[in-house]
């Protein structure tokens, strides 16, 4: 049985691309970002302390100086500070602070009982054990009411609404899993600690809820193991990706960020570049300009109108041009999806004129198709009449500097 996780699947929903290099080809790369560096910290000074607590109460310096220790210890050339401006020492700082923060909000740390720490599950989605799925608790527990909950603990920099714990699937599906080991865990709490906001945010999900994660967690492996084309998807993730490089939104980037600066503008798509944005920048200019004019012609028509009315005349003498003023009937039918398009349209069909009026929406028809939204012998009927060819897009994007 394949196993996922919901880290593998949020890796293919953000960049299919990125999956494909991590999941499929098996070319890890150990860089790690600062942010992700905290994190692991912090969740081993919470494992220290909860794993102890069975025995003592670890006082805060002595957590302070485990979590000193393994920051000193674990710290690599490859952890990555993407925000510029940004030292080592600052995260280091705010995961003591979080610590900190944490420690006071929660002592003494016995609101329940452990059930596991760091612990790994794994566990089907189906009942066929087609669909295997692993992750790792950062905390189980049972309160003193008897439910169980899962506990989480995040370090990052923004706190999301309650929609997002409502709806989130990692916690959710790890529900999932401890209801199948643990058949006793009939209600259960999901809870992040947001520890840079000292925020604690609970959901729980209801039964249908959690079978409706099921399906849609299996149907997207399903999209998973049938994907063939892994396409890149360029986004705000893309500061935390190791694989620019390989990537064809950032590879030509790299490139010439290598090359030296004598020779960096004569690089030949960096020249292709700098004269498609000169004709473009020339382009929108011409295109300020024209509307500027097309409210001017805009302006003067409305006057020629008025003139024509008033005069009586379908025709103006300019010095060495006429304006032709002719008027006719425009026709505006109710809108896709109204009442009154409904009604016309079974007028239309009662007086026996519809066939005059109705053709195939072609628009609509080849938006289907690149959608992908037919298959088998369905698609391929359709595709037998259809003409299909690759279009290229290019558009510029402005450097921020100069747009600054």
């Amino acid at each position: 049985m394949r196993e996922y996780s919901h880290s593998q699947l949020e890796k293919f929903e953000n960049c299919p691309l990125q999956y494909k290099f991590v999941y499929v080809d098996r070319m890890r790369r150990y860089e790690e970002g600062v942010e992700a560096f905290l994190g692991q910290r912090f969740h081993e000074a919470m494992e220290r302390l909860y794993r102890e607590r069975a025995f003592r109460l670890v006082p805060l310096e002595e957590l302070l100086e485990y979590y000193e220790k393994m920051w000193a210890e674990k710290w690599h050339a490859a952890v990555r500070i993407r925000k510029e401006g940004r030292t080592a020492d600052e995260y280091r700082l705010i995961g003591r602070r979080c610590i900190e923060d944490y420690y006071r909000r929660y002592e003494p740390f016995d609101e329940g009982r452990v059930l596991g720490l760091e612990r790994t599950i794994r566990f089907s989605l189906d009942g066929e054990g087609r669909y295997g799925f692993k992750g790792v608790i950062d905390r189980l527990m049972k309160a003193p009411d008897g439910l169980f909950e899962i506990h989480d603990y995040k370090a990052g920099g923004t706190l999301p609404e309650q929609s997002k714990f409502d709806t989130d699937r990692q916690l959710a599906i790890y529900q999932v899993g401890v209801q199948n080991l643990w058949p006793e865990a009939k209600d259960v709490r999901l809870i992040w600690h947001y520890v840079a906001f000292d925020m604690e945010m609970r959901s729980s999900r209801t039964p249908d809820k959690l079978q409706a994660l099921k399906d849609d967690t299996m149907r997207l492996i399903d999209r998973i193991e049938a994907e063939t084309e892994f396409r890149p998807n360029e986004s705000a993730l893309c500061d935390w990706c190791s694989y620019w490089d390989l990537c064809p939104y950032k590879k030509h980037l790299v490139k010439v960020e290598g090359l030296p600066e004598n020779e960096w503008k004569n690089e030949p798509g960096v020249r292709i570049v700098d004269a498609f944005a000169e004709r473009w920048r020339k382009r929108r200019a011409l295109e300020a300009e024209k509307e500027v004019v097309e409210k001017e012609l805009e302006k003067l028509k409305e006057a020629a109108v008025a003139f024509a009315e008033k005069e009586g005349v379908q025709v103006i003498a300019g010095s060495d041009a006429k304006l032709r003023v002719t008027s006719r009937e425009k026709f505006d039918s109710p809108k896709k999806g109204t009442a009154e398009r409904e009604a016309l349209e079974n007028d239309l069909r009662t007086l026996g004129v519809w066939n005059e009026v109705a053709t195939l929406d072609t628009f609509a028809l080849e938006r289907a198709l690149a959608a992908g939204r037919w298959a088998g012998e369905t698609l391929e009927r359709i595709r037998s009449y259809v003409a299909s060819e690759k279009r290229w897009t290019v558009t510029l994007k402005e450097n921020a500097k100069e747009d600054e």
